[in-house]
């Protein structure tokens, strides 16, 4: 093969300053948005191959000997003409021509024709058909020359050169000779199984006297292939398997948190919810709405445009609409604060998706909810906390590990626990699948698992756990209720509305608080839990509240510091977590309402792979809670409020800090947990009740 071979095989079976929008400006410095293999700009056209394989020594390894409704044997798959439009449209019509017009918003215009004559490739000419796109080629140079369905000659598929280098400017125009920009073979029925694919920028010898600039592979057994397909062709625009998210990942491959995610990006594929890209995937190739100031944008309450990449702490508060994001580019990228400079930054994303039937974008719907038992994606703002992955010029930018997305569900984040049988799941494949249990009152908004990843539990009792030991979120049972609504791919309790969870905040489910992290692989942690790894969360005050769903589709937010209220009861549970002196009302940095718990406890959920300790046949693969007040923060808890310590928990009281307890409210601090207070640090609460704490051994004070 010419240039450089780059497999990308994917199992999927799984599976506040204002930025003004500029063109890559540099020829020396790579630039994400020049695009990795491919220029994400202007214009290309793909050659596509459709192919089958006539096992003509073992008819017996057929996967599909008649082919399906959308791909009979022998014949060309009735969905040809809407892969790709052959000539550019005001307004696409095939769906992936559409889905790039769309995404893009108008930046990248991507064509294609066929080869008009099905390639049969017969298994006694071939050694094990596992060349896909070589035996193709080869097979279809029997024909002498090309011809595709609209006529057109190779200097058609050829309007970039080779050559383009990752992140440097691609160049425009022919080579010579020619060479085809993108060669695509779809296969029906080969052993590459249904929905799996790769991709390189290379060539698989001569195809019709020409060779290709980059090509790529994949199988289906009756329908368009779009998933994939646009997965391993963006892998031609962003990166390697590194860039793997949205739902695209797969168990091998070295991610940012420990269970995969999925969730909606351009990497996505068989394990998505949406099938948009998201405004992450935008922001990295320069996507930009076109005659728009900033980046990253939204608007005022005028429609005036506004700087959509803020940092509450810097000021960047205050109301914004979020239009719709498919259509008009808007989203909000939020700063989190408080993480060290040597541990990964983080920061909320905010989109507005108003839907398939609002904004007639057929990909703005979650990926199976023409399905009954599926419940749509409903008009609101979808959430995802993006980890690292930031810079987008430098030598470096083709770095990093996947899954640097998580999706952020209005549903909240909750230890879940198996219950221990097999059931048959019914909602989409039936076949068996083990029930896991979800309760309120296993909340756990700080570590908790979240709809759109796949949780891991010991199965085999070995004291660590790895991704082989994942499940599915298929058949939930819900405060008793059973759902077999196939949650993991989406569902309507995931977006944010003004009428339903309207709110992320320091008290709310989810929170806004930065989350873990945890680089590892299938099996191990990479960094073992070292920085740069975020191994603390940091309470922030932030919050982000939905106020109004206009008629037009924009979303009313109101941003603001300072919302240090806890106006419900939560449970809080991480490795570490601080709060810094936060600015609230009258100095607090948390206020504890009347009536209200706070309970410190021990996540169920996972955050490290190793076991990190078991007490009455349990295994614990998290450590106990460490809650931090940081000098110069303010507690208070009102009247009735507790606050309870629960499973190993430790409350650190610094020097310089205040934990208040007025009339009524209680501290309590059960077996093996413990309350140490620092220096001059302040407890203050019914004296009798802290002398018995301190008597029992759970009230220790530290000098400084």
């Amino acid at each position: 093969m010419r240039g450089t071979l780059l497999l990308l095989i994917v199992l999927l079976s799984l599976n506040a300053s204002a930025q003004a929008v500029t063109s890559p400006d540099s020829t020396t410095i790579p630039d994400s948005e020049n695009g990795w293999y491919l220029s994400p700009h202007g214009t290309i056209r793909i050659l596509v191959l459709f192919a089958e394989v006539e096992y003509d020594l073992h008819p017996d390894k057929d996967p599909a000997p008649g082919g399906g409704a959308e791909w009979r044997k022998g014949e060309l798959p009735t969905w040809k003409d809407n892969v790709f439009d052959p000539f550019a449209l005001d307004q696409p019509k095939a769906m992936v021509s559409q889905y790039y017009h769309q995404m893009s918003l108008g930046n990248f215009t991507v064509l294609g024709d066929y080869v008009d004559q099905l390639v049969v490739v017969k298994e006694s000419e071939q050694k094990n058909l596992r060349d896909y796109s070589g035996m193709v080629w080869t097979q279809a140079n029997k024909a002498g020359v090309l011809h595709t369905a609209h006529d057109l000659s190779v200097s058609d598929f050829d309007l970039w050169r080779d050559g383009g280098r990752p992140g440097m400017p691609k160049v425009g125009g022919a080579d010579s000779p020619h060479s085809y920009d993108h060669v695509m073979v779809i296969l029906r029925n080969s052993p590459l199984p249904d929905g799996n694919g790769s991709t390189d920028a290379g060539s698989s010898g001569m195809l019709f006297g020409y060779q290709s600039d980059t090509q790529s592979r994949f199988s289906t057994s009756s329908s368009l292939p779009f998933g994939i397909l646009k997965h391993e062709f963006n892998h031609l625009l962003l990166g390697g398997n590194n860039f793997h998210s949205g739902g695209g990942n797969a168990p091998n491959f070295t991610s940012y948190f420990i269970p995969l995610q999925g969730g909606w990006s351009m990497m996505g594929a068989a394990n998505s919810s949406l099938l948009t890209a998201c405004a992450w995937d935008r922001d990295r190739l320069g996507w930009y709405t076109k005659g728009s100031v900033n980046k990253i944008h939204t608007v005022d309450l005028l429609g005036h445009e506004m700087n959509g990449d803020i940092d509450p702490m810097a000021g960047d508060t205050g109301l914004f609409v979020l239009r719709d994001f498919v259509t008009t580019g808007d989203a909000l990228h939020i700063r989190l604060p408080y993480i060290p400079e040597d541990e990964y930054p983080q920061w909320l994303w905010l989109e507005n998706h108003q839907t398939e039937p609002n904004n007639e974008c057929a990909t703005d719907r979650f990926q199976y909810e023409y399905i009954a038992c599926v419940k749509k994606a409903v008009p609101g703002i979808y959430a995802m906390v993006q980890v690292d992955r930031a810079k987008k010029k430098g030598a470096d930018i083709y770095g990093g590990y996947a899954d640097y997305l998580r999706p952020l569900g209005a549903n909240g984040n909750y230890d879940l626990f198996l219950r221990g049988d097999t059931i048959t799941f019914k909602c989409l494949w039936p076949g068996p699948t083990q029930p896991y249990f979800l309760r309120d009152a296993y909340a756990n908004p700080l570590t908790g698992s979240q709809d759109l990843e796949f949780p891991l539990t010991d199965r085999n009792n070995d004291g660590t756990i790895s991704r082989g030991e994942m499940f599915a979120r298929k058949v939930e049972i819900n405060n008793g209720k059973e759902l077999d609504e196939a949650i993991f791919l989406g569902n309507t309790r995931q977006a944010f509305t003004p009428q339903g969870n309207h709110k992320i905040g320091m008290g709310t489910n989810p929170s806004s608080a930065n989350m873990l992290s945890l680089v590892c692989d299938k099996t191990r942690e990479t960094l073992t839990a070292g920085k740069p790894n975020n191994r603390t969360v940091r309470l922030n005050g932030i919050s982000v509240e939905l106020l109004e769903q206009r008629a037009d589709g924009g979303i009313l937010v109101h941003v603001r510091t300072g919302d240090v209220r806890l106006d419900q009861d939560v449970r809080w549970c991480a490795d570490s977590i601080v709060l810094p002196p936060l600015a609230g009302p009258d100095g607090r940095s948390m206020i504890v309402g009347t009536k209200c718990k706070v309970v410190l406890d021990r996540s169920a959920t996972p955050t490290r792979m190793v076991a990190q300790g078991a007490e009455r046949g349990k295994t614990w693969f998290s450590p106990p809670t460490r809650f931090t007040v940081l000098a110069g923060a303010d507690v208070l808890l009102e009247k009735k409020a507790v606050l309870e310590l629960k499973n190993g928990s430790v409350l650190h009281v610094m020097s310089g800090s205040k934990v208040t307890f007025a009339a009524k409210a209680k501290l309590r601090v059960g077996k093996g947990c413990h309350v140490v207070l620092h220096g001059n640090g302040q407890l203050t609460a019914k004296e009798c009740g802290l002398r018995k704490l301190r008597k029992q051994g759970r009230l220790i004070t530290v000098a400084e």
